[in-house]
């Protein structure tokens, strides 16, 4: 399944006062937006991001647009935040619309999540953090038999910031030690490609292949992904060139390991609004990419090395 990624602005009642539309392609309307995703293969969409300390009612109304025109949801979580509370809906109070509704639509939730992170402080204590939030998260859900996993995603690596999740391994170890079937791991393709350039560069190996994957553990626990392109090093670009993103080659290795979850697109549109081709040409032609992908692999015998 194909989804797309939905920035948060507009699910908020005062986008319609904007002038501009970069977020839905220039369209006039979400419904005419939505449409086109539909029309280009997209069967899910992705709210990018929904805080834990929003008012729902300020999301719900576009959501429940999205379930209308037959698209289901998938959630970009938040970790910040100190609700308190007994059930999952009072610690995540901007779900509990969602979380009342969502199985007249369809029949789990996933919501994809970063781990805390910080311009300055112990790598450690934001790990544990982290563990410690999504025990309390995944055994909450567990108890009151919520269909919903969470899935740890892979960060960029900043100089500015802490964060423990900007590793493959550290995201591996977390989930291993979080220890929950509702826990699993969001491959973000885009942020794992650009630090491997970026590490490539650094190490003046310009010759290395980039044709290279995370760890078989890693790729193991995906339920989830995050795809865009980079472009000049930068992030949640379309996949219009090749050169873009190994997409191909991703997607054929998690195909091989049985990954049956969304390939989720995560474009920022107002990123490429003044190149060569409009945006809704670079979404369709990226949707088109990955969808193209989708039927090679599946069509063709591969195998995974490593």
């Amino acid at each position: 399944m194909i989804g797309f990624s939905i920035q948060s602005p507009v699910f908020l009642s005062d986008f319609r006062r904007h002038t501009h539309h970069d977020l839905i392609g220039n369209c006039e309307h979400i419904d005419q937006f939505l449409e086109i995703l539909k029309e280009n293969g997209v069967k899910s969409i992705e709210v990018r991001i929904l805080p834990r300390n929003v008012d729902d009612e300020a999301y719900i109304k576009v959501i429940q647009q999205i379930w209308k025109a037959g698209l289901q949801i998938t959630i970009h979580g938040h970790v910040e935040g100190e609700m308190e509370g007994s059930r999952f809906e009072d610690i995540y109070p901007s779900m509990r619309t969602i979380l009342r509704q969502f199985d007249h639509y369809q029949t789990d939730l996933m919501m994809a999540v970063h781990a805390f992170d910080a311009k300055e402080g112990s790598e450690e204590e934001l790990m544990h953090r982290t563990i410690q939030l999504f025990k309390q998260w995944t055994s909450m859900a567990a108890t009151e038999n919520i269909p919903i996993r969470f899935a740890l995603e892979n960060n960029r690596k900043k100089m500015t910031k802490v964060d423990p999740g900007d590793t493959t391994e550290g995201i591996v170890k977390m989930v291993e030690i979080i220890d929950s079937p509702l826990m699993g791991i969001t491959w973000d393709t885009g942020h794992y490609y650009s630090d491997l350039i970026k590490s490539i560069e650094n190490s003046h190996l310009q010759g290395q292949t980039c044709m290279t994957l995370p760890n078989r553990t890693f790729l193991e626990k995906v339920i989830h992904t995050h795809i865009h392109g980079i472009v000049n090093l930068g992030t949640h670009q379309p996949l219009t060139t090749k050169e873009s993103l190994p997409l191909e080659y991703y997607v054929e290795n998690l195909q091989t390991l049985n990954y049956r979850g969304i390939y989720n697109l995560e474009l920022t549109m107002p990123k490429f609004k003044n190149s060569d081709r409009t945006i809704l040409e670079h979404v369709s032609a990226s949707i088109k990419r990955l969808h193209t992908s989708l039927q090679q692999s599946h069509s063709d015998e591969k195998h995974v090395s490593y």
